[in-house]
């Protein structure tokens, strides 16, 4: 029980760094730009954030309605990806005049963004694993 507590205050902090992190990058990003160009994957970003905004709460309804909220819940944000990936690649096409390639620094804080996602991915199966093995031991 000890190493699940661990575990979880673990994948909370890294879940506070990488917050802090994605602010940093915000506010970096947003000091050198004056004109209103914007970088490549920018308007994507945008379109699977209003899409996960909205299918996250709709997933749980729809898992509330239903009666099985583990179905809602995996199925929210699946299909607020889908519908915001398509408002963001819409967007994209939309604005293509105003779209400038990454810089060399934005290209390196997307791939530290990338790794830390995914190394969070992962630490976070390994938790649902850990508390499904030691539950179904108990």
């Amino acid at each position: 029980m000890a190493l699940l507590i661990v575990l979880g205050f673990i994948a909370v902090v890294i879940l506070l760094v990488g917050m802090i992190l994605s602010i940093g990058v915000k506010k970096s990003a947003d000091d050198g730009q004056s004109s209103v160009m914007y970088p490549k994957g920018y308007w994507l970003g945008k379109g699977i954030a209003l899409g996960l905004l909205l299918g996250v709460p709709l997933g749980l309804g729809a898992g509330i309605l239903t009666g099985n909220i583990g179905l809602g819940i995996a199925l929210g944000p699946a299909f607020g990806m889908g519908f915001g990936s398509a408002i963001g690649s819409i967007l994209e096409k939309k604005y293509k005049n105003n779209i400038r390639p990454l810089t060399e620094e934005e290209k390196r804080l997307q791939r530290t963004l990338l790794v830390f996602t995914i190394s969070f991915l992962v630490l976070g199966v390994t938790v649902l694993f850990a508390l499904f093995y030691f539950y179904s031991r108990m």
